[in-house]
């Protein structure tokens, strides 16, 4: 659970995994460096949580969370690592859904329900711990899903490139494949690109993207966000390069050529 100075958020994405029906999971906080109340948020839940929780910061240098992932996936104990974000609360079967269907050779991509502002305004804590914003899936939303699980199938059937996305906040593959590719590419620095990266690499080694939109579900909360075209125009540059290599020399391990 990647994270940076949104400890409010952070509080509730936790508390939402209190409610899953899939147990014996551990929960890996990545943190690029916040400086609010983050630390003594994660201590919080970690000493009632009823599964595993760590936690690992690097001091913050800019936007870095390809870096942080990378040593939140060392850190990960399971064979199975699922990505997700601060701002996202967690459906009730989120884990259920990945670990059903994941196989070695998969990458799992999952859903995502934007709030709106308005609705982000009548979250409380007994909603998230109920359970009851699950309740914001809508039948127009849940259309909308089933739309992108469809679109999604064929893309993966017609071997599209670049297709589909993996959004950070809900898609999972297999640890030993991650370490096969050396993670995330640390040169994917500030907003986008970089778990795209990590799918381009993954299909390189015979790891295919396979939808689980009909079943694994977050909610992102609203939030403002400011993302420099700077940043996204470097990264999703590096992103479409041809001939991406399968092991970043900037990733878990460094090679020495790289620094």
């Amino acid at each position: 659970m990647n994270t940076y100075n949104r400890a409010p958020l952070l509080r509730w994405a936790l508390a939402s995994y209190l409610r899953q029906t899939a147990k014996d999971f551990e929960i890996v906080v990545a943190d690029d460096g916040s400086e609010d109340d983050t630390p003594e948020v994660v201590e919080q839940f970690r000493r009632t949580a009823p599964f595993e929780v760590q936690y690992v910061r690097h001091e913050h240098r800019g936007h870095r969370r390809a870096a942080i992932l990378n040593r939140g996936i060392e850190r990960c104990r399971g064979s199975q690592v699922l990505f997700t974000d601060c701002d996202s609360l967690a459906s009730s079967r989120l884990i259920e859904v990945h670990r059903r269907h994941m196989r070695a050779e998969r990458i799992l991509i999952g859903a995502h329900v934007r709030l709106k502002q308005e609705e982000m305004e009548k979250l409380t804590d007994a909603v998230v711990h109920s359970g009851a914003f699950e309740e914001l899936l809508d039948s127009r939303r849940r259309d909308a899903l089933m739309r992108r699980h469809r679109k999604a199938r064929w893309q993966i059937l017609l071997r599209r490139r670049r297709r589909p996305h993996n959004r950070g906040i809900n898609y999972s593959a297999d640890r030993e494949a991650l370490l096969r590719i050396n993670g995330y590419d640390e040169e994917f620095r500030g907003w986008g690109g970089a778990d795209g990266d990590v799918r381009e690499r993954l299909r390189r080694t015979g790891v295919r993207p396979y939808s689980v939109y009909d079943g694994a579900l977050v909610f992102h909360m609203w939030h403002p966000v400011e993302p420099t075209r700077e940043d996204l125009a470097r990264n999703r540059s590096r992103s479409r390069r041809r001939d991406v290599p399968v092991f970043s020399k900037r990733g878990i391990v460094k090679s020495e050529e790289s620094g």
